[in-house]
């Protein structure tokens, strides 16, 4: 649901970097760091240079560790549990303690939030901003797959693409999660969040490092607005299971008849505490949805239910996928070859320093691109599986 405020322009943090590379033929990356101009060191050019380089670094870093340990990502649409009779890790994993009026925007759980007049046990908000709404529902406002509660992350709206509000023309779906948004999006109004968002979350305590947990849990969303089928569109919110967020979406689930999404997402643990946080930043489009979560809980792969197939298990899982991924040539002129062994939708975005993307493509297996158009100068890649793993990397264009 969304309110009305004359503050809708987000603000946003970017990294633009006019970077010329020397002429003549491409060297490598340590090469142009030490490039000199009549034996005197371009200082100038190598302070750019040197944070180009820690941003790829960076990159490398962010994309590595955020997914290296998720090994599997899997949705259902059903209101029903995946897994029967587990022993739940997460407390008031269901909402259903709390003392919260029901479907009233005016009494907030977010402390953050002029509205904040109950709290959720066990659970915390963070984020958000004076006019967050974030609330608990019942089944009044949707449908609920677990108990009498849930809990709805209003946040009025955000944009998800660029600064021109309800674009969404970055997104791009791969099963059960959400690439292609570039880095600062998306990001909220700074009365509700900015870039952080409104988020809940719980940390849990006694998981023993190395060992594979699954965190599985249904999400819906908003249906109407005053009785008017207003939010028929998927909305978008991420989950982090500890490492890092993974853009999901959620689909409207009106009162009795709706039907939400399960998700199950595979771990292995790197600590003996894990938070598991949800974040939602608002409605990105005019008839997108926002956020509703319910039963949320987390237990052991010997709980989980056969029906969910088998998950690779190995501890080096983002190494393998990277193994797996080829581009060449390297350097590039007309056309850059991607080629991923895994028999897997996959996608691969093309950037430049700045974040401004200049190709993406969704392919299985292998897939060529034309890169004629391109300037020469070094671009980023990302290649990601419909799992959230992914590899990244540099290419020049000569």
């Amino acid at each position: 649901m969304r309110i009305t405020s004359p503050y809708r322009q987000a603000k946003s943090l970017y990294l633009r970097i006019n970077y010329k590379r020397p002429t003549g033929k491409a060297g490598t990356l340590s090469a142009i760091l030490t490039h000199r101009t009549n034996g005197v060191a371009n200082s100038k050019c190598n302070a750019m240079n040197k944070r180009i380089y820690l941003t790829i670094l960076l990159l490398i870093y962010i994309c590595k560790f955020s997914t290296a340990q998720i090994i599997c990502i899997y949705c259902y649409d059903q209101n029903d549990t995946i897994s029967g009779n587990v022993t739940n890790l997460i407390s008031n994993g269901g909402f259903e303690n709390n003392g919260c009026t029901p479907d009233s925007e005016n009494i907030s759980f977010c402390p953050n939030s002029f509205y904040h007049a109950c709290n959720i046990p066990n659970w915390t908000c963070t984020g958000g901003g004076t006019y967050t709404y974030a609330c608990s529902i019942d089944s009044l406002w949707s449908v609920i797959p677990e108990g009498s509660r849930a809990i709805y992350f209003g946040n009025n709206e955000c944009k998800s693409c660029s600064q021109t509000m309800y674009d969404t023309s970055c997104i791009s779906n791969l099963s059960c999660t959400t690439t292609g948004i570039p880095p600062g999006y998306p990001v909220s109004n700074s009365y509700f969040g900015g870039t952080s968002g409104v988020s809940m979350q719980q940390t849990v305590s006694g998981l023993t490092p190395g060992n594979i947990y699954v965190l599985e849990f249904w999400a819906g969303g908003e249906y109407h607005f005053i009785g008017i089928n207003n939010f028929p569109d998927k909305g978008i919110f991420a989950v982090d299971v500890g490492f890092g967020d993974t853009l999901m979406r959620e689909k409207p689930t009106p009162p009795i008849t709706g039907i939400g999404t399960r998700y199950i997402i595979e771990f292995i643990a790197n600590s003996t505490s894990h938070t598991i946080k949800f974040t939602n930043w608002g409605h990105m489009c005019q008839t997108c949805t926002e956020l509703i979560i319910d039963d949320v809980r987390l237990y052991t792969p010997a709980e989980l239910s056969s029906s969910v197939p088998a998950c690779n298990t190995g501890i080096n899982v983002a190494s393998t996928f990277q193994e797996l991924i080829s581009i060449s040539p390297n350097p590039f002129t007309n056309e850059l070859n991607v080629k991923a062994i895994n028999n897997q939708l996959s996608e691969i975005i093309l950037s430049d320093i700045a974040s401004k993307i200049f190709l993406r493509k969704q392919f299985t297996n292998s897939v060529s691109l034309n890169t004629e158009q391109l300037a020469k100068g070094i671009y980023l890649y990302e290649v990601r599986d419909k799992n959230g793993l992914c590899k990244q990397g540099k290419v020049v264009k000569e």
